[in-house]
């Protein structure tokens, strides 16, 4: 009997551990659209700036996570095979972020067979809360025309400690970057 308390309690303990790094998690939605006519494997040099003539977040565009954010596309273009250059690189990522002010509406149907009885009805909430996007534009510079472009958005809750947040920023960049091509060692324009 005590062998089945036990497996019990950890059976429980596990599903109650699983529930909380759920709810713990960061719920961003990530996305990308891309220029079909563009072969985006042809490119092996890169240069990182803000977002030009964009007005930004005064927390989330600040200073420090500006650094933190060309930091982090710098890390995660490196380890795709690209290499970073200032004078004419082949593509330049710029990044920019903002927040919005949303609102989520929910219902609660409450009819039943019942309603009549006992009355019923609809209730509706609201809640505010904010939206925060991380935005990557690639452009290739021949033509200065953006090639490719990614986002993650959703409810983002600021960790406590400035490591936590470096490696949230470095994450959030890397799931964005998921989808952009590695460089290749050959440009497909072998005559």
């Amino acid at each position: 009997m005590k062998n089945w308390n036990f497996k019990i309690k950890n059976i429980l303990y596990i599903g109650l551990l699983g529930i909380l790094l759920t709810a713990c998690s960061q719920a961003l939605q990530v996305s990308y659209d891309y220029d079909s006519s563009v072969n985006l494997k042809q490119f092996k040099t890169f240069k990182v700036e803000a977002e030009l003539n964009m007005e930004q977040d005064p927390l989330l565009g600040s200073e420090l996570n500006r650094r933190r954010l060309q930091d982090a596309v710098v890390e995660v273009m490196l380890s795709k095979g690209y290499t970073q250059v200032a004078d004419t690189p082949e593509i330049t990522v710029r990044f920019m972020t903002d927040v919005k002010d949303r609102q989520q509406v929910r219902s609660n149907n409450m009819y039943s067979p019942y309603m009549w009885w006992y009355g019923g009805g609809n209730n509706i909430s609201t809640y505010n809360y904010q939206e925060s996007r991380f935005i990557l534009n690639i452009y290739q510079n021949t033509s200065d025309r953006m090639i490719w472009q990614g986002w993650a958005s959703g409810k983002v809750k600021a960790p406590t400690k400035k490591e936590d947040r470096q490696t949230m920023v470095k994450n959030t960049i890397a799931d964005i970057l998921r989808t952009f091509p590695e460089a290749t060692l050959d440009t497909y324009s072998r005559n």
